[in-house]
């Protein structure tokens, strides 16, 4: 792929997502977490006049729409102060359309900021890992209690007040072999479909635990068995929305435009991270690698940031086309639906070094391809 071909492809995407990591401070202690600990002594969280700079610039890109992301550690410690300030400011200065969502651990039940939330169209997700016992395995408090109740119980106040509440879930080696489990959990709660997402073991992560790391066997093995137990249940909801947008790509031959982030092939110029002192980075989960900051929102704006003219901008673009032409070199007919793989896969993949790897986890995906291209195969010969 060309340099000028990557770029057009960047620039197809309209929208900006600005993470707000509002404090690595957290009510859980996730066994994974790779938020957890990483300011190194930043404020708690953003002071008012940073997050008025923050927030004017985001409307200042060319972007024609943004998307605000309000996250953690656990965001709900900020407290109900805090956004009202994010409304006041977004109404402030908003040029464009713009969306809030919050995604919380779900354990911190503060029934007045979740009314303010909901009354003012915030969306909240949560996490929730699977099975209570395998939820509360992964997913355990600061005095080591289980979760899984205090999240669903959060879950349900979102709901009874007419919002709705999404999740995602981390998979860890906890969680395989109990893929049909995990769907009759789900139905139970109401729930109509999921993200799952692999924890992969990281060295130089603060919080780190390589026992319940997939490895990239791991990987296929889960996501083949998720579609599995998924198809024995008649494919009924919960809908698995990971396997389910690589079956569409599958069945179109094309790449669909809502596919989540590690497959979209978007994320350098279209996303940015910020932390309390207004660092910036590419995703939450380079937060304190010196080597993928961007720069900071007070010296540079974010308009600057993410020029694809930056210095450290054409870096990153130019190790993303080395990483990219490496999948073409490897004659991979699946480019289309995973356009290169995770960055951050990339970067575990260097330890640390950059992104121009090629991902982590791409024979894990090409074994997940491949069984589900073999299944409409043979799908279609039957037809």
């Amino acid at each position: 792929m060309l340099r000028t071909e990557y770029i057009s492809r960047l620039r197809e995407c309209n929208t900006l997502n600005v993470i707000f990591q509002l404090t690595d401070k957290c009510v859980l202690s996730c066994k994974y977490c790779f938020a957890k600990g990483t300011h190194n002594g930043k404020p708690i969280t953003f002071p008012i006049e940073l997050l008025d700079q923050a927030i004017y610039q985001a409307f200042q890109t060319n972007h024609s729409y943004v998307v605000f992301e309000w996250t953690g550690g656990e965001p709900l410690l900020v407290g109900k102060y805090f956004f009202e300030n994010v409304i006041e400011l977004q109404k402030k200065h908003s040029t464009k359309p713009y969306e809030n969502c919050v995604q919380t651990s779900g354990n911190l039940f503060d029934p007045g900021l979740i009314d303010f939330l909901i009354e003012n169209e915030f969306s909240i997700s949560t996490t929730i890992d699977g099975t209570r016992t395998i939820h509360n395995q992964n997913r355990p408090t600061n005095t080591n209690q289980g979760s899984y109740d205090a999240v669903v119980k959060t879950m349900n106040y979102i709901r009874d007040k007419g919002a709705s509440c999404g999740f995602i879930s981390t998979i860890t080696k906890n969680n395989l072999g109990f893929e049909n489990e995990m769907l009759e959990c789900f139905q139970q709660l109401e729930v109509n479909s999921f993200h799952s997402n692999p924890y992969i073991y990281y060295e130089k992560n603060n919080v780190k635990d390589n026992s319940i790391a997939l490895s990239k066997e791991d990987v296929a093995r889960y996501f083949i068995s998720e579609f599995n137990a998924w198809v024995e249940r008649g494919k009924i909801s919960p809908v698995p929305r990971t396997v389910y947008d690589i079956i569409k790509c599958l069945q179109k031959q094309a790449p669909i435009s809502d596919t989540i982030c590690t497959y979209g092939g978007r994320c350098l110029t279209n996303f940015v991270a910020l932390t309390p002192n207004g660092d910036a980075y590419l995703c939450p989960k380079f937060t304190g690698s010196d080597n993928m900051m961007l720069g900071n929102i007070q010296q540079s704006t974010l308009l600057e940031l993410l020029s694809v003219e930056s210095k450290k901008m054409c870096e990153l673009i130019d190790q993303r086309v080395e990483a990219i032409n490496k999948c073409a070199q490897n004659k991979c007919g699946y480019f289309y639906i995973c356009n290169g793989g995770c960055p951050y896969h990339s970067f575990i993949a260097s330890e640390g070094q950059n992104i121009s790897e090629v991902d982590h986890l791409c024979q894990s995906k090409q074994m997940i391809f491949d069984y589900l291209h073999d299944i409409l195969y043979t799908i279609n010969e039957k037809e």
